[in-house]
């Protein structure tokens, strides 16, 4: 059986695709993982220079340069990899799907759209996918290291990612049908375009505009009510931070960043839940039969 024959066996998903290629996955997430851990190291780094300058010492700045130079070039070769490696990827999947709905007899328009479905799914294995994880690597990271300067600011942070997730999966259920909704008119739209009916093809585009404005306003509503959380986070957490006369100037440079860190660490991972679940309808139509 060949890798390509695993992918679609019990049905496309992220994990078959992985599985499939798997040496090429773990080449860029080793990658990954350490370009995350030096950007992690980021903040406490500059932190501790800031220290090093009150006591007339370079070794901060030196250890920062050293560790910005060695981000830079694991950063640039992993963007290298990646490219080729999914572009390849994307390809071969493509090539199967397209024989795949050639043998099913499915009308043209659906192979188009479900082409580029696909292409969406590989977008996210190559673009979202990592992130995430740089996300979920840096999400236990800072709470780590903020726990051993402040417990406080920890705290905050740990309370203000349970509401973020709250506020995402009470709504999560209204985003799948919504997308779906979506998936399902732009299936029908090489159809619809080649009626040539002006009113039927209006009537295709209203509805997709209808779609988009509904996802949109979810997304919005979400969105404010997530900044309310996160903005009483970052004015607690500076107080708390400029409270605590127990920790140097370095280290509350550090906390602070950290904590914007955080704030862009929890706006992220409800939009990868969103992704998730919209992943979720296409992998369905993309291994119907």
């Amino acid at each position: 059986m060949t890798h390509i024959e695993r992918v679609w066996r019990n049905g496309l998903s992220l994990r078959a695709v992985g599985a499939a290629y798997f040496p090429k996955v773990l080449i860029t997430w080793t990658l990954l993982v350490l370009e995350a851990l030096l950007t992690l190291l980021l903040p406490l780094c500059i932190g501790r220079s800031v220290d090093a300058l009150n006591r007339q010492s370079f070794s901060g700045l030196i250890e920062l340069g050293v560790l910005i130079v060695a981000l830079i070039v694991i950063g640039s070769a992993r963007r290298f990899y990646d490219t080729r490696a999914y572009s390849a990827i994307q390809r071969d999947l493509s090539n199967s799907l397209v024989a795949r709905e050639k043998a099913k007899n499915l009308p043209m328009s659906k192979t188009v759209a479900r082409v580029n479905l696909l292409g969406e799914l590989v977008e996210f294995l190559e673009q979202s996918l990592p992130t995430l994880i740089l996300t979920g690597i840096m999400f236990v990271g800072i709470l780590v290291v903020v726990f051993g300067i402040d417990m406080r600011v920890m705290g905050l942070c740990f309370v203000t990612f349970i509401l973020v997730v709250a506020i995402y999966w009470i709504s999560g259920g209204a985003y799948l049908r919504l997308n779906k909704g979506q998936n399902d008119e732009y299936e029908r739209q090489l159809d619809t375009l080649a009626l040539q009916d002006v009113g039927k093809v209006d009537r295709h585009f209203r509805r997709l505009m209808r779609w988009r404005v509904r996802l949109s306003d979810l997304e919005t509503v979400n969105f404010s009510l997530v900044w309310v959380v996160l903005a009483a986070m970052l004015l607690g957490s500076i107080y708390f931070i400029v409270d605590n006369s127990t920790i140097s100037p370095g280290q509350k440079i550090t906390t602070i960043m950290y904590v914007f860190d955080y704030i862009e660490v929890v706006v992220g991972l409800p939009i990868f839940y969103q992704e998730a679940l919209r992943l979720k309808d296409i992998t369905g139509r993309l291994s119907s039969h």
